[in-house]
């Protein structure tokens, strides 16, 4: 080490410490070799000290595994916000980040094991990766792809979503189960949930579409042959736009024209993992009768946003705003919200509140099908069907996809609609309008539609779900509420029936078959519902799907794949009410025999082109 005299005569030593850093020691020259010979005991012993501190070190590091990646949609844009979780075997939580704005994701000190990690996003299908087994020291880097909204709408038709299941980060049962909104339903290569590297060059296109033909025999509103076109444009920044336009040409005979549907909608996701989505409508049928005139418009304006307070806590509320014309115009609004507790990682509590049974949360946006749900007064006047629901459920996770969930709740209705079916002419149903008696009917189909007094309702509920294989889950459901019933002879009139319905308590259960075969790549939903046939609406309605009646199931079946057409063909059978149970019959004015129902009788079935 060189050293250098000093103006009072010392010798100042100058160099590197052992840590790293430049220093000066100051000592006297009598003392100079006695500290060099302390330098030479110091230095190997601290040297020894740091080697066996960073050996401590780098023993206890290789002890623990770390996971990273990059989570990205099926187009390659980084998803920022996105939730990633590790799980256990029994899907318990063991670790959550989330993505940065450049999608990437990090967990570190993970002990060594075999995992599945998710990731979940608003507005995106959820992705799960199994059978990730980590060991001491390892750095894995799992890439996850997620479908958005559109490359997961390919059913036909669209069927609604289910109020009562879990959100996102709540996915007990597979998302890709028949259990989803029709739209959510992915294709058999998206469920392998590849990596993003493994699919990014052939999904970066930002625009995709699809179109559809299929045809109806029973749906109120539905009738006849329908072609739809479906767009779906992902932003450079990750925002999703959604453009759907249908069009259903009627029977022939029915000297009505075409009716048409155009839906477009917007979401955008906030970096903490919420989401804003808005969804704008307008419908037109003129083949809808009602007293002494014809059609039906619509025009409906809804918006939503999610908002996540850490890991416990989630808000959504939103509202709908809708203008209806029959022979006057309506407007209402129909608000809801929702917030979800999750004081354990096993045990979900909620809070619900809706007006109206078409938006009851941000997920019921993900359809992008308008219902029609249009009830009229005697003067062709459309009516409110605003009501309220309050619901405080329960949910615990019994290991695995195996939940129970068991919920209370308190309905009002200010109207109340009646399902039915048979052909009425215009005669007999200026007749019944001059009755009094409020009615739309749907000469393409023979479907009906009363009008019938409100009513207050109340009731619990308990949903067990068990998976039967990884693909395909068991559901038992059992509801005691209220409901209308009636008492209806064989020979009643129609015009009587608002003297011979009242609110009872009854019961009612489901058993399901939900999710998608493996080997064939079939996804189906079987279910049969059974309530007492004299009951003419469902009991836990703002929780039962509209379509669910008795006997009926839906079935999705990839056809064919090819060079010219790569995102393949797929054809989609639905039945509600197969075996036509709960049907009452009355009398119309002409004496012809109509079927009051819980829900009739009704087929659909179509055609998917993906490209």
């Amino acid at each position: 080490m060189p050293r250098r005299p000093d103006r009072d005569g010392q010798l100042h030593s100058t160099g590197t410490s052992v840590s790293g850093t430049s220093g000066t020691s100051i000592f006297g020259e009598s003392g100079a070799r006695g500290h060099n010979s302390a330098v030479k005991v110091f230095v190997p012993g601290m040297l020894l000290a740091v080697l066996l501190g960073l050996t401590g070190s780098c023993f206890a590091a290789s002890n623990y595994a770390i996971v990273s990646g990059v989570v990205r949609d099926a187009h390659g844009t980084p998803q920022m916000g996105a939730v990633v979780e590790l799980l256990s075997a029994d899907a318990g939580a063991i670790a959550t980040a989330f993505t940065d704005d450049q999608g990437r994701y990090r967990l570190a000190s993970i002990i060594p094991g075999q995992y599945q990690i998710r990731a979940t996003a608003a507005f995106l299908v959820p992705v799960t990766r199994a059978n990730l087994k980590l060991q001491a020291g390892a750095a894995a880097i799992v890439n996850l792809t997620m479908s958005t909204l559109f490359e997961a709408e390919n059913w036909l038709p669209a069927q609604k979503r289910r109020a009562d299941e879990p959100v996102d980060d709540w996915k007990w049962t597979l998302r890709s189960t028949a259990n989803r909104p029709l739209l959510r339903l992915v294709g058999s290569d998206d469920d392998k949930a590849p990596n993003s590297s493994d699919t990014e060059e052939g999904h970066r296109l930002g625009l995709q579409g699809r179109v559809t033909v299929s045809g109806s025999d029973g749906a109120f509103g539905e009738g006849g042959v329908h072609q739809t076109l479906i767009l779906n444009h992902t932003l450079r920044n990750g925002d999703n736009t959604v453009m759907r336009a249908e069009i259903g040409d009627p029977r022939p005979g029915v000297p009505e024209g075409a009716s048409v549907e155009m839906t477009a909608g917007y979401e955008r996701r906030s970096p903490l993992g919420g989401s804003m989505r808005m969804v704008s409508s307008y419908q037109s049928h003129p083949e809808l009768t009602y007293g002494d005139g014809t059609g039906l418009q619509v025009l409906q304006l809804a918006s939503a946003e999610q908002l996540n307070l850490g890991d416990a806590v989630m808000i959504d509320a939103g509202t709908l705003i809708q203008a209806e014309r029959l022979a006057a115009s309506r407007f209402t609004s129909e608000p809801f919200v929702r917030v979800k507790v999750k004081p354990t990682s096993n045990v979900m509590v909620e809070y619900r509140y809706a007006t109206g049974r078409t938006l009851q949360s941000s997920d019921d946006l993900d359809d992008l099908k308008p219902p029609v749900g249009v009830l009229s007064d005697a003067a062709g006047r459309p009516l409110d069907a605003k009501g309220s629901h309050q619901e405080v459920s329960i949910t615990r996770k019994l290991g695995g996809e195996r939940s129970i969930t068991v919920a209370a709740y308190h309905d009002e209705f200010s109207n109340a609609a009646l399902e039915g079916n048979g052909l009425i002419d215009r005669n007999d149903l200026e007749e019944l309008s001059a009755g009094g008696l409020g009615m739309v009917t749907d000469p393409t189909t023979g479907a009906f539609r009363l009008t019938a007094d409100g009513y207050t309702g109340r009731g619990v509920s308990a949903t067990l779900v068990e998976p039967l294989t990884s693909s395909l889950s068991a559901w038992v459901e059992y509801d005691l509420g209220t409901a209308l019933r009636s008492s209806l002879e064989p020979s009643f009139a129609v015009s009587d029936v608002q003297n011979q319905i009242a609110p009872h308590t009854v019961q009612a259960a489901s058993v399901s078959l939900r999710g998608k075969i493996q080997r064939t790549g079939t996804s189906l939903k079987a279910e049969y519902r059974w309530q007492p046939v004299r009951t003419l609406t469902q009991v836990n309605a703002y929780n039962a799907d509209a379509g669910e009646a008795y006997v009926g199931f839906y079935v999705r079946q990839r056809l064919w794949r090819g060079r010219f057409l790569p995102q393949g063909l797929d054809a989609v059978v639905e039945a509600t009410n197969l075996l036509e149970q709960g049907y009452q019959p009355v009398l119309a004015p002409d004496g012809q025999t109509l079927f009051l129902a819980q829900m009739p009788r009704a087929f659909q079935g179509g055609l998917a082109f993906n490209f």
